[in-house]
């Protein structure tokens, strides 16, 4: 990684460390180039206003999302294929966020809450989830007969799941469950 690389992802990262923190409403560029210890003219080199931080921000934190979990994933299947519910499982555990003071869930409502005020934030959230839809079916593809199905069912849901998980009256695990048996009858 390069020196300009490194300096762009310290700043995105400050800027997601304050959007979980304090929230989009109280981020400002001079907060972020201050906790970046850099100069707001040197933040503003790479991003003139707040909107392509924030943008650059949501891009950047949906894309390292997608590489944890593609580790992840990678460390189940590194030593032998699992089969299809074993895989099913391990990704639904790792999906199914539950908790209100999770960093990813505080980042989804930030996103959802800024892309719903913001035109081209809002084509980026949809770019990225099409990419991410996409990428989705072709590792679904692996044990199932109908990704795209499956993928139409599991990313709402899972989106949902992380605003709604401290009030359902079932467990982590009992909803994988549901979920599995809802999967086995989507794919036949």
């Amino acid at each position: 990684m390069d020196k300009k690389e490194e300096r762009l992802n310290h700043i995105l990262s400050t800027t997601i460390a304050i959007l979980t923190e304090q929230g989009a409403e109280k981020l400002s560029m001079r907060m972020v180039a201050k906790r970046a210890n850099i100069s707001l003219s040197n933040l503003q080199y790479y991003y003139r206003d707040k909107n392509l931080l924030f943008i650059a921000t949501v891009e950047f934190y949906f894309e390292s999302c997608k590489k944890e979990l593609t580790e992840a994933i990678k460390l189940l299947t590194e030593d032998s294929l699992p089969d299809k519910n074993t895989f099913l499982k391990k990704v639904l555990s790792m999906l199914l966020i539950n908790s209100k003071s999770s960093h990813q869930t505080l980042m989804f409502q930030e996103i959802w809450t800024l892309a719903s005020r913001n035109k081209e934030l809002q084509h980026a959230v949809e770019a990225y989830y099409k990419t991410y839809c996409l990428w989705m079916i072709n590792l679904v593809a692996k044990f199932c007969c109908k990704p795209e199905d499956i993928v139409s069912f599991l990313i709402p849901f899972v989106e949902g799941y992380t605003i709604v998980h401290n009030v359902i009256p079932s467990t982590k695990e009992n909803v994988i469950a549901m979920m599995l048996k809802v999967i086995s009858i989507l794919d036949k």
